[in-house]
């Protein structure tokens, strides 16, 4: 998975969000289970280049073999979409051997010398080795797709595969293709009508990295606030949109009265702690790319986790590991938490902040492979107000600036057949910016982050959605608004007073064009927000409205039949009248 984003976009992201939004140590054993490198970056730091080889720890080359400490190891991507080295399974059962029923059985059926070929080789069997582990029951018949949930652990990209069709998941997701494993592409993997998970999509524990829970997340409640609940303040709630955070984000920016300070004035005693709403393990820690920027996960057990993003310091339990996260970038942890029991402190920024959870799978994105490639998480975001004890749920529901429910928001808003919902260019595969392409032609493990040729993933995302707090004004989203390197921009429809919705224009429309304007924030009286010019960290006011601004140019866009979407961008053309699109459009697809 791709965790973090550079830097620089962080910055940009936090700042703009601010003018939106203006718009201790505990003593504790610590187990760190592995570390790697930062999932946005696609090559080693200097200072990790330097660093001995570590069983998880990063590395540079995909496939490279090396022994750590007498254990074969090869360089793969883990679950988070680093290169990092794996120990070399001697076996498919995933416990580190074959049973000794196995072993007998594969003996007597591939003779001595074959069998101890396999063990050498497991990550390559011959034909006949494949045959020989049908035979003995250790992997499935031919042309059976692997039971939902099930890893396996022969599938690696390019290798030999007879099952055509089959889909696994082995720390990615591949399919039996032309004969050998290869990356699901548009059109390789069915999607329910209904928008209901489908079969082929790994559960979340896997793609967290944890083992499958055995209790349902109903059974996880949240009894602590993870910020003082009186130093709460303004929060925007998922779904909002800016620069190159295209499509509608999927965490809410949670407001601390300490923002209310200008930035000049704050002091340490302005911190406040960030703790863990119930008991868990923290599973991850990262840096952001800045000293007062990381990203925290938590696991609750249940299938249940909190994820906690440009946390300003990292203290209480993982205060032994600050220095190392951020020498290393990424790591894997293993640190118990109690509930209230602190880990990081806020005061410069909002707390970004989502909840994960197993029994949630949102049904309003029509083709979820789009976001395995990216944000592979994103259908499993839940709504965190399901979670808070009923007071809590009250506390933390009124300071959202949305007043309309849901009011931590929503964002998965496709609506099939027409234009409303999120889209991705039609040569590209969704939420990862890269061509359709790549994925088809690569023999080695593709790598996320920046997308060669482009200044931005989101070069090729879209959006055409209801705004984050005012759900009557509608966002038009783009990441090519002018540059096709990406030059992300976000401005309102306006849409005339007989016109259709986007929600509900079909193919039977034909071309529809709208107005692009830019927006201002309205406070309940209908006059523009006052900004504090000293403190752009000062929120926005619950419940304001959009109001439509300055006229910057039109779109017209057409929903094809297919279930795609052209559209054809007018910049600084306000009136354009037209009813056929032209050799400029851009093609779209879910």
């Amino acid at each position: 998975m791709r965790m973090n984003r550079p830097l620089r976009l962080h910055v940009i992201i936090v700042i703009a969000m601010l003018l939106i939004s203006a718009c201790g140590t505990s003593e504790r054993s610590q187990s760190v289970t592995s570390d790697g490198e930062s999932a946005s970056s696609s090559t080693q730091s200097e200072s990790q280049a330097d660093m001995p080889a570590q069983i998880n720890g990063p590395c540079a080359t995909a496939d490279e073999r090396i022994q750590i400490d007498g254990t074969d190891v090869v360089c793969m991507r883990n679950s988070v979409g680093n290169l990092a080295w794996e120990p070399v399974r001697s076996s498919l059962t995933g416990d580190g051997g074959f049973t000794n029923e196995q072993s007998q059985c594969l003996i007597q059926t591939l003779g001595t010398d074959e069998f101890n070929r396999l063990t050498q080789s497991m990550t390559n069997p011959s034909s006949t080795q494949q045959d020989a582990l049908r035979t003995c029951g250790i992997i499935p018949p031919s042309g059976q797709n692997q039971p939902q949930g099930h890893t396996n652990d022969m599938a690696q990209l390019g290798m030999a595969c007879d099952s055509p069709g089959q889909i696994v998941f082995a720390n990615e997701l591949y399919i039996c293709k032309d004969g050998t494993w290869r990356y699901p592409i548009p059109g390789d993997v069915p999607t329910n009508t209904d928008g209901s998970k489908p079969r082929w999509y790994p559960e979340l524990d896997q793609l967290v990295g944890q083992q499958p829970a055995t209790c349902p997340p109903s059974e996880v409640s949240f009894t602590q606030s993870f910020l003082p609940v009186d130093q709460l303040d303004a929060s925007i709630p998922h779904g909002a949109m800016i620069g190159d955070h295209v499509t509608p984000i999927d965490h809410a920016y949670i407001g601390i009265k300490p923002m209310r300070t200008a930035p000049s004035a704050r002091t340490d005693a302005d911190y406040l702690p960030i703790t863990a709403p119930t008991d868990g393990v923290i599973i991850e820690a990262s840096s952001l790319g800045s000293p007062t920027s990381h990203r925290v996960v938590i696991s609750h057990g249940c299938g249940v986790y909190t994820v906690y993003m440009v946390v300003n310091r990292l203290t209480g339990v993982l205060a032994e590991l600050a220095e190392q996260v951020q020498r290393q970038g990424y790591m894997k942890t293993n640190v118990p938490v109690a509930a209230g029991e602190e880990f990081g402190r806020q005061r410069d920024n909002p707390l970004d902040f989502n909840v994960w959870a197993a029994d949630t799978w949102l049904t309003g994105f029509v083709d979820p492979l789009s976001y395995w490639y990216g944000e592979p998480w994103k259908p499993y975001t839940a709504d965190p107000e399901r979670f808070f004890t009923p007071e809590l749920a009250t506390q933390y529901r009124d300071i959202m600036q949305r007043t309309t429910p849901p009011r931590w928001g929503k964002i998965d808003l496709d609506v099939a057949g027409s234009a409303a919902g999120n889209w991705f260019l039609a040569d590209t595969i969704g939420y990862s910016g890269r061509l359709i392409s790549d994925y088809v032609n690569a023999t080695t493990p593709l790598q996320g982050g920046q997308v060669p040729g482009k200044q931005t993933y989101a070069y090729g995302h879209l959006a055409i959605v209801p705004h984050e707090v005012d759900t009557n004004a509608w966002v038009f989203s783009v990441g090519w608004w002018q540059n096709p390197a990406g030059d992300p921009k976000q401005i309102y429809l306006v849409i005339g007073d007989t016109q259709k919705t986007p929600d509900q224009i079909t193919p039977a429309d034909g071309v529809v064009v709208y107005g692009l304007a830019d927006g201002q924030r309205l406070d309940a009286n209908g006059a523009p927000v006052q900004m504090d010019p000293n403190n752009p960290g000062t929120p926005m006011p619950i419940g304001y409205t959009i109001g439509i601004g300055q006229a910057v140019g039109s779109v017209a866009m057409q929903v094809n039949d297919d279930g795609t979407l052209s559209i054809e961008l007018f910049p600084s053309q306000p009136d354009i009248q037209v009813t056929q699109l032209s050799d400029q459009k851009r093609t779209y697809r879910r």
